[in-house]
């Protein structure tokens, strides 16, 4: 797989990672190690061959284009959804003005349906906003040639991150979601790295991006890693504020 960073847009990376789709382009520093608050992206994972047409009833943005093979519902109605194909199933809450673009077994996507999304993707074909996840075994933040993160664990895979100089962390949380229990991390470029992403656009600021990595430990299935992004810092504590709520509504079938 050509290596190239981690994007919370169109189609995320998360996305190539797992079933091999095109991509679509996350964190906050002050030169050192760690930052204070969590930002993350996207990564690589095991082959999973499941694809699902978008309900039949799914209506998206005038704005936004969804491929025809990530099974998404459009955009949803304020209140109680569940997943129809990603495993582990789960139960959640929105409020209005949020889209589903992605549920197969191993990808799942929101977006909200906002003026900074339309104007990114008019922009650069990315989504400004966006949360991805999937079943992760080796989940790169931002560049894929800078980062190993491969863990049996979200501790593990956590403490990777850390680890890499390239990158500046806040300090991780523990977490509880919907059953599962893990990790919680923000994750940026270090303001003081100067290298850059091999095979990425010279126009593209991986400094700018900022992500939070929520990884959450499942039964039998490794780690579940939980993008919440942005392409740009600008209006990035505005969509945590308006997205972990989503998150944290989070209710998984632990029994699949």
């Amino acid at each position: 797989m050509r290596t190239r960073t981690t994007s919370i847009a169109a189609a995320a990376v998360l996305l190539v990672a797992i079933v091999g789709c095109q991509p679509a382009p996350g964190a906050g520093g002050s030169g050192s190690k760690s930052t204070n608050a969590p930002s993350g992206s996207a990564a690589a994972a095991p082959s999973v061959a499941a694809s699902a047409s978008p309900s039949a009833t799914a209506v998206f943005p005038s704005w936004y284009t969804p491929d025809s093979d990530r099974g998404g519902s459009g955009i949803l109605s304020a209140g109680s959804h569940t997943t129809r194909s990603f495993v582990p199933g789960f139960t959640f809450t929105v409020p209005e003005g949020w889209v589903n673009d992605g549920d197969i077994a191993g990808f799942y996507s929101l977006f909200p349906d906002q003026p900074d999304n339309a104007a990114e993707i008019a922009a650069s074909g990315n989504l400004a906003h966006a949360i991805h996840m999937g079943l992760v075994v080796s989940p790169f933040f931002m560049c894929e040639a800078l980062e190993t993160n491969r863990g049996a664990t979200a501790a593990e895979m956590v403490a990777a991150v850390e680890a890499n100089e390239a990158l500046a962390t806040s300090d991780p949380v523990d977490v509880t979601i919907g059953g599962l229990t893990g990790k919680q991390i923000d994750v940026q470029i270090d303001r003081g790295y100067s290298g850059s992403c091999p095979g990425d656009p010279p126009t593209l600021d991986l400094k700018d991006m900022r992500v939070r990595g929520t990884l959450l430990d499942t039964h039998d299935r490794g780690v579940l890693v939980i993008f919440t992004g942005s392409f740009h810092a600008a209006g990035h504590d505005a969509f945590l504020s308006d997205a972990m709520p989503i998150l944290e509504s989070f209710q998984f079938d632990t029994g699949q």
